[in-house]
């Protein structure tokens, strides 16, 4: 599993319009492997191989008591729909096989 075969099109579908080229909130970008390894303003938000200590994988599977760092955060569900369950399943299996 790599991120250009399997991830990308979900970060560029959900993501890339909050999270790439143009805005960066959090300073956090999806759009590029190398940017979304490097993580936003506050830490790594991947922690290649652990997808449990993955910043990312709380967000947008909406895990937690900080709903301000839900991914989409829940005021902008009627405009970005939330990550399935088999999409987030594919980002915690690609983070825990070392986010390539």
């Amino acid at each position: 599993m790599t991120y250009d075969k399997d991830i990308k099109a979900i970060f560029d579908k959900s993501c890339a319009k909050c999270h790439g080229a143009e805005h960066q909130r959090g300073k956090l970008r999806l759009d590029s492997h190398d940017a979304a390894i490097k993580g936003g303003k506050n830490a790594k938000d991947i922690v290649a191989g652990k997808s449990g200590e993955s910043r990312l994988v709380f967000a947008v599977a909406h895990v937690g008591d900080d709903d301000r760092s839900f991914m989409p955060p829940p005021q902008e569900k009627s405009h970005v729909a939330p990550l399935t369950k088999d999409q987030i399943g594919l980002i915690r299996a690609w983070i825990d096989q070392g986010a390539k």
